[in-house]
């Protein structure tokens, strides 16, 4: 007789919590998602990027960390002929590294280009300052998403949109697309590896001494 009791509880509590997640709305999981993202003042990752040109479509494996509000560094991992070269934004001048030539410059007052839109964290910056977001859900072999769907500001129009999606267990990002004034994809970002609120320093980020912590990553 316990067994079954037991096994009535059980049917009954998979059945409610399989209900209570049925019903969570896109709006339920974006505020919870807020949350998560108002707390994580920094990130690491790795990024697999492909970039869609008027020709060809470029491809490399990238190390990012980010630090609120827009310092970053990227450092390319692959392909090997640009393995090690390096790009630190402190938020207002830009440092760039050829591990190749081993040479490196400053540029002053730099102005952000596409690389910007590889950071979740811009994404999210984008988020909070537009008041048209799509959201919607997706399953990518038997996990749940939710996507944010938003525009880019800049009317450029290799960047008109941008779509995030967000595993709906645990907040991590997965993947971020790019896209055109057509809706095409321009730039696509799968991330992998996901740390949010590592250690990083304001030092860490300066263009003299930032490059100590890189090989840490």
């Amino acid at each position: 007789m316990k067994q079954c009791v037991l096994l009535f509880l059980l049917v009954i509590l998979t059945f409610t919590y399989g209900c209570s997640k049925s019903t969570e709305t896109e709006e339920d999981v974006f505020y919870d998602v807020q949350k998560y993202f108002n707390k994580m003042e920094t990130y690491r990752c790795i990024a697999d990027v492909k970039v869609k040109g008027n020709k060809d479509t470029e491809t490399y494996k990238s190390k990012h960390v980010f630090k609120k509000p827009d310092k970053y560094v990227i450092e390319i991992l692959e392909p090997a002929e640009n393995q090690g070269n390096i790009v630190l934004y402190d938020g207002k001048q830009a440092w760039l590294y050829n591990k190749q030539i081993d040479e490196s410059f400053v540029i002053k007052d730099f102005e952000q280009g596409a690389e910007k839109n590889l950071f979740v964290g811009h994404f999210l910056k984008n988020i909070l300052t537009n008041e048209e977001i799509n959201m919607s859900f997706d399953n990518i072999d038997g996990k749940q998403y939710l996507i944010l769907e938003t525009e880019t500001p800049g009317n450029n129009k290799y960047r008109s949109k941008e779509k995030l999606w967000i595993e709906r267990d645990n907040y991590l990002p997965y993947k971020l697309n790019v896209l055109d004034k057509d809706g095409e994809v321009s730039i696509e970002v799968i991330y992998s590896e996901f740390k949010a609120n590592v250690k990083v320093n304001d030092e860490d980020f300066n263009i003299k001494t930032g490059l100590h912590y890189i090989r840490e990553l």
